[in-house]
């Protein structure tokens, strides 16, 4: 029965990461040509494979809802989330009847439990559903020959209410060591997951233990989605950026020829590949997971952008202009792009943040957080108590998303965790530890 649900939960990963996250993004220090993700096209499943897998697909997401009934009482603003599609679609989740149900809850990889950090503060978010998370953030140095600052890693697999520490990589964290370590986190199921930026290293235990993998270059970017992580490496020489790809459960990295030379903007849903080119000019788009890419102007010819797509062939975009960013919205697969900047929303500088729910709400902000609902026509502003600014947004599905703001004062020390229910029309702070 474990094998069967680690492969179930392996198989709802992939319906539910974003690049990133999956689809979460990467935490930026402002606008830069960077984001999320893949290995050969995948063959279609048979019919009755499909079928297989939406049984079981059915009976953990019944299991879901009955832990997120138990685990946040009140703290939903509607149902049990929504389950998202490789395709970026949703599907409502079904709701449990009255009759008492045994549930057998996912395993997880035993891992150590280690001492969690005084006032630990994360600086990366990254999740493979609405209630297991993976949080980095800065810790003393325990190792030997270790140069700090050196990582933690916090894993919930209750939205929050409980964090256990696991081990980080031999590593230090990057930022004040120039050309070496890592700074952000991704994890692909409960055993696969990678630290980079700029180096690359990988666990297949769940954490219990860390090697470095060299990919040619420094990690600029990763995502993952539908089996395959992707990256965006640069040469350690300052050369431009090629996209290379791998299996999530093996170290076989190989370029993806057909992006050509990219500039950033890396977005990975199921069978779908964006990122910008080389010279920031054109956005690359690909529906059949990498194998050949349409170019298309970029909404910003030259600057950066990130592009979020959360249902095909709707695709956002936010950019810096020279002055300030905008966002932009294609419902064509980025043939054409039309600015969104309607009432309610106010100038943000070219560092502002950007996360896209769905095909109609997103949110945007710096110092102060705006949301809309209908595709840009208006936003409303989000106030967020003690924020001071933001240093990461995104969203798991078109309800729950989180936040890393900094509070009080913009210091490493001060980032805080922040979770939305309700589409980032709120956001309340998750005590750490």
């Amino acid at each position: 029965m474990s094998d069967y649900l680690d492969l179930v939960e392996a198989q709802l990963t992939e319906l539910t990461e974003k690049g990133a996250h999956q689809r979460l993004r990467a935490r930026r220090p402002g606008l830069r040509g960077g984001a999320a993700g893949g290995g050969a096209p995948r063959p279609p499943r048979r019919r009755n494979e499909v079928l297989a897998f939406l049984a079981a697909a059915a009976v953990v997401i019944a299991v879901v809802v009955i832990v997120l009934v138990n685990a946040h009482p009140g703290s939903h603003s509607g149902g049990a989330p929504a389950a998202r599609t490789s395709t970026g679609s949703t599907s409502a989740a079904t709701h449990p009847t009255t009759t008492p149900t045994t549930t057998h809850p996912i395993t997880t990889p035993t891992t150590a439990s280690l001492p969690i950090p005084v006032h630990f503060a994360p600086q990366s978010f990254t999740a493979i559903s609405e209630l297991t998370w993976w949080l980095l953030g800065q810790a003393p140095c325990t190792f030997v020959g270790a140069q700090p600052p050196c990582g933690a890693i916090l894993r919930t697999i209750d939205g929050g209410q409980h964090f256990i520490a696991i081990e980080a990589p031999r590593a230090p964290l990057a930022g004040r060591v120039a050309g070496s370590g890592y700074s952000q986190l991704r994890f692909a199921g409960v055993k696969n997951g990678f630290a980079y930026g700029p180096d690359l290293y990988v666990t297949r235990d769940g954490g219990t233990t860390w090697h470095p993998v060299d990919v040619g270059g420094t990690v600029d970017d990763l995502a993952i989605s539908a089996g395959e992580v992707y990256a965006m490496v640069s040469s350690r020489s300052g050369g431009p950026d090629h996209l290379m790809r791998s299996p999530v459960d093996e170290d076989q990295w190989s370029a993806v020829p057909a992006a050509g030379r990219v500039s950033g903007g890396l977005w990975v849903l199921g069978r779908e590949v964006i990122v910008q080119s080389g010279n920031s000019t054109d956005v690359l788009v690909s529906t059949d997971g990498g194998a050949s890419f349409a170019s298309h102007p970029a909404p910003s010819p030259g600057l950066p952008c990130d592009f979020q797509a959360q249902s095909p062939p709707v695709i956002w975009a936010h950019c810096a202009t020279g002055t300030e960013s905008g966002v932009w919205y294609s419902s064509n697969f980025g043939a054409d792009f039309a600015r969104v900047g309607g009432s309610g929303l106010s100038p943000q500088p070219n560092s502002a943040l950007f996360a896209a729910a769905s095909d109609t709400t997103a949110v945007v902000g710096y110092q102060q957080l705006f949301r809309t609902t209908d595709a840009g026509a208006t936003w409303t502003a989000v106030t967020v108590p003690g924020v001071v600014q933001w240093a990461y947004l995104g969203f798991t599905d078109s309800t729950h998303g989180v936040g890393l703001g900094y509070v009080g004062s913009v210091s490493s020390a001060n980032e805080r965790l922040y979770y939305t229910t309700d589409a980032g029309q709120s956001y309340h702070l998750v005590p750490m530890p």
